[in-house]
């Protein structure tokens, strides 16, 4: 997949093709990709795609990210993320769902990608049990971002440490949901994922 040129052929290219909603979806990803990490992600290598159809096993997922190491990265939307309205797709808005949201948690599975690839021949960082929601690459792609995104801290004594949940972690399901269950934990003042000092969270 050849990256686009400029912001202005990317943001152009997810219009024509999703209309304003897929230029939303464009803004987000140039937003976030090169800012949210420790090490910046290549934006306009990135392809955002709108689908309202049912995506998975049960209509349970509301996004996929699909990319190989330098080949870039596919990130698709269901119909949880986006509808079609009288010929047109809008993005769904409310107060359990924020398009940002999905964008940033796929723009996380591409972190994730290359921090096991950076420590591929470390045991500890191998895929454990369950996929991609539960290793150290997604745990760690998640601290990274907190602070910017949420202006809170996902330090490694929150992190889960399995289907046993241990006293001061997070749970597995919690941690899957990223970022959308971390506003209700944050929310409610939980603990296990502190503020920080607001000048650091720029």
């Amino acid at each position: 997949m050849k990256p686009f040129h400029s912001h202005e052929e990317m943001l152009d290219a997810h219009e024509l093709m999703f209309g304003n909603a897929g230029r939303q979806c464009a803004e987000i990803v140039l937003h976030w990709a090169t800012t949210l990490f420790a090490a910046p992600l290549d934006a306009l290598n990135i392809r955002v795609v709108l689908a309202p159809v049912e995506l998975g096993p049960y209509n349970r997922h509301a996004g996929y990210q699909y990319g190989r190491d330098g080949e870039g990265v596919f990130i698709l939307g269901n119909r949880h993320i986006v509808r079609l309205n009288h010929g047109t797709l809008t993005l769904v808005q409310n107060d359990h769902w924020l398009s940002d949201d999905f964008i940033v948690h796929e723009l996380t599975h591409a972190r994730q990608a290359q921090l096991l690839l950076e420590h591929s021949s470390d045991k500890d960082w191998k895929k454990k049990r369950g996929g991609f929601h539960r290793d150290r690459g997604w745990y760690a792609a998640i601290a990274e971002a907190c602070p910017k995104y949420l202006g809170v801290e996902f330090p490694q004594s929150s992190w889960p440490t399995g289907p046993r949940t241990r006293k001061g972690t997070l749970t597995e399901v919690e941690a899957t949901h990223w970022p959308n269950s971390f506003r209700y934990l944050i929310a409610a003042g939980d603990p296990r994922l502190p503020k920080i000092p607001t000048s650091r969270c720029t």
